[in-house]
C-alpha cells in the first residue's frame, strides 16, 4: 500500500512539473480541446442542426488550430502580442455563436449559471496571456485593469445581444456572474506567471526572454 501510494505521489509530482513547464500555448490549446471534447457531454448540442452551434464548434476549431500553431511556431520565442490577441478573438466568437441561438433541446449537465464563470473565467486567461507582459514589477493592478475592462465590456454587450435572441434574455445577474469568472481567471493568470517559468519569461529558466524597451540618453557637453 505504501509503495503504491509513493508511486502515485510520484506520477502526481511528475504531472504537476509537465503541467508547470508547459509552453502557454499548450495551455490555451488544452482550454480549447477541453470545451470541444465537453460539447460531446452536452445532451443535444452535437446533435442538433442550428448553424449556430456549428459555428460555435468551428470557433473553438480555430482556437486550437491557432494555439498549435504558435506552439510549433514560437516555441522557446517570444510570440508578437497581436499573435497572442487570435485566441481571444476565436474565444470571443465562441461566446458570441452560442448566444445568438436558442438553447432548446439542450440539456446542460449542471446550472445555467455555473457555465457564466466558467466561461468568463478562460476568456480572462485567453485576455492575460495577450497583457501577461502587463503582470512585470508584480503592477497587479494595470493586469487586471487590461482584463477586466475589455472582458465586462464583452459581458454587457453579450446580455445585450441576447435580448435580441428568439427565447434568450438579457440579465444583470448574468454579468456580476461573468465578472466572477472574470476575477477567478485574473487570478489563475497571476498564479500562473509566479508559478510556471513560460508564464513569466523574467523568471530564471524560462525559456525566451521578451525584448525590453531600453531607454538611451545622451549626456549635454
Amino acid at each position: 500500500m505504501k509503495s503504491a501510494a509513493a508511486q502515485l505521489g510520484r506520477l502526481l509530482a511528475e504531472g504537476l512539473r509537465r503541467l508547470r513547464d508547459a509552453h502557454p500555448w499548450t495551455h490555451l490549446a488544452a482550454l480549447f480541446g477541453i470545451h470541444i471534447l465537453a460539447a460531446f457531454f452536452i445532451h443535444g448540442f452535437i446533435s442538433s442542426r442550428h448553424p449556430g452551434r456549428l459555428v460555435a464548434l468551428s470557433a473553438l476549431a480555430a482556437g486550437l488550430a491557432v494555439c498549435l500553431w504558435g506552439r510549433v511556431r514560437y516555441a522557446g520565442l517570444s510570440s508578437p502580442p497581436w499573435i497572442r490577441l487570435l485566441p481571444v478573438f476565436c474565444y470571443a466568437f465562441f461566446i458570441a455563436a452560442m448566444s445568438h441561438q436558442p438553447l432548446r433541446g439542450v440539456r446542460l449537465p449542471v446550472s445555467g449559471d455555473l457555465f457564466h464563470p466558467i466561461v468568463y473565467a478562460c476568456m480572462a486567461v485567453f485576455l492575460g496571456w495577450f497583457r501577461v507582459s502587463a503582470l512585470r514589477g508584480r503592477q497587479l493592478i494595470p493586469f487586471a485593469l487590461w482584463v477586466l475592462v475589455p472582458g465586462t465590456l464583452f459581458a454587457v454587450t453579450d446580455e445585450w445581444h441576447q435580448s435580441w435572441v428568439p427565447g434568450r434574455c438579457s440579465s444583470v445577474s448574468d454579468v456580476f456572474l461573468d465578472l466572477m469568472g472574470l476575477g477567478i481567471g485574473i487570478g489563475v493568470v497571476v498564479v500562473l506567471h509566479r508559478w510556471a517559468p513560460q508564464w513569466n519569461p523574467d523568471m530564471p529558466g524560462a525559456p525566451f526572454q521578451e525584448p525590453k524597451t531600453v531607454r538611451v540618453t545622451a549626456n549635454k557637453p
